[in-house]
C-alpha cells in the first residue's frame, strides 16, 4: 500500500499507544478502548495509524493470542494502513515477537514494510511516504522496537540495541536528501534517555510521571546522536509513561509522547491520541482527548 501526499500538501498520522487490551472475557476498561480505537480511525482523519507498544497485556493472561487476534481484527473493520511496533508488556511469559509479527499478518491494510532488520527478535523497519506525485520519497518514518526489561541489572527497561543504531545510521544514508531538511520521523516504545534534557524544555503537553519522571534506559547507545548527526530528524514519538503527553526538544529534535490511549492501565491523563500532520514546510503535532474526537 503506497503511501502518499493529498492533494492539499498534507500527510496525516494518528498516533494510538498503550492500548493494554486484557484478558477475555473483557473488562469494561477494554470496550472503552475499542470504542477509542473505532473513533480515531473513523474521525481524526488519518492517512497512517501508528500504534507504538503495549497493544496488550500478556503476563498472566490466558489466551492472549486470541486477546491480541482480537484486537487486530477490530482494527481490520477500518480501511486506513496501519504501523505497529511493541512494548514491553507485549511479549511476555510465552509470547514472542515472531509470534506477534506472525499474527500481524492477519491485518487486512498494514503498511508495506522497507528495510527491515530484526535483531534479538526486535523489529526495526521504516516506511516510505511519497509526493503527491507518488514518484519520490518526501518522509521516511523508522519504526524501532526499543524492547521490554533490561538484560543487565541496571535500570529497568531495555536500551535500543547498538546494531539497531547502526542500521539507523546505513539506511538512513539511502534517503539522505539534502533539500529536505528535517522531516523524517522515528516511533518506538520506550523512550530514550535525552528525554531526560527535553523535560526540561517542554514546548506544549504535560510531564506528569510519578514512577521515574522519564521511563528510560539508563545505558545509551547513541540512536539519538545519531538522529542529530543525520540531520533528517524532525521528531522521536514514544509511548511507555502514561502520565508523561509532552513535546520537548533537544538539540533541535522534538521528542514527543504520544496520548495514552488505553482504558485499562494506569494514569490520570484523559485517554486519547496523538495527531502529527506533514507538510511541505515541515511537521507540526498535537494531542486530543477522545472526548473531543
Amino acid at each position: 500500500m503506497k503511501l502518499t501526499y493529498r492533494e492539499d500538501g498534507t500527510f496525516n498520522i494518528v498516533q494510538l499507544t498503550d492500548l493494554h487490551i486484557g484478558s477475555i472475557p473483557h473488562h469494561e476498561d477494554d470496550y472503552k478502548t475499542f470504542a477509542l480505537i473505532d473513533k480515531a480511525f473513523e474521525k481524526l482523519d488519518a492517512d497512517l495509524i501508528v500504534i507504538t507498544g503495549d497493544l496488550i497485556w500478556s503476563e498472566g493472561v490466558p489466551n492472549a493470542d486470541k486477546v491480541f487476534k482480537e484486537l487486530l481484527q477490530r482494527i481490520n473493520n477500518h480501511d486506513i494502513p496501519v504501523a505497529i511496533t511493541y512494548g514491553n508488556h507485549d511479549s511476555e511469559d510465552e509470547f514472542t515477537r515472531s509470534s506477534l509479527r506472525e499474527m500481524e499478518s492477519g491485518l487486512d491494510h498494514f503498511v508495506e514494510k522497507k528495510n527491515i532488520c530484526i535483531v534479538d527478535d526486535r523489529e526495526s523497519y521504516t516506511i516510505e511516504i511519497y509526493d503527491q506525485s507518488g514518484e519520490t520519497v518526501k518522509n521516511v518514518l523508522y519504526v524501532i522496537d526499543s524492547g521490554a526489561d533490561a538484560p543487565l541489572l541496571i535500570g529497568n527497561y531495555d536500551w535500543v540495541h547498538p546494531e539497531q543504531v547502526n542500521w539507523f545510521r546505513e539506511v538512513s544514508k539511502q534517503y539522505k536528501n539534502v533539500e529536505a531538511g528535517q522531516s523524517d520521523l522515528i516511533f518506538m516504545h520506550i523512550p530514550l534517555p535525552e528525554y531526560w534534557q527535553a523535560s526540561q524544555n517542554i514546548l506544549s503537553g504535560e510531564c506528569n510521571e510519578t514512577n521515574d519522571m522519564i521511563s528510560a534506559p539508563y545505558i545509551n547507545t547513541g540512536l539519538f546522536a545519531s538522529a542529530v548527526l543525520n540531520g533528517q530528524i524532525a521528531g522521536v514519538f514514544v509511548g511507555h509513561d502514561h502520565d508523561n503527553n509532552f513535546v520537548g526538544e533537544h538539540f533541535g529534535i522534538k521528542l514527543v509522547y504520544g496520548q495514552v490511549s488505553g482504558y485499562q492501565c494506569y494514569g490520570d491523563l484523559e485517554r486519547g491520541a496523538r495527531l502529527i500532520q506533514l507538510t511541505v514546510e515541515g511537521m507540526e503535532t498535537k494531542t486530543i482527548v477522545e472526548s473531543d474526537f
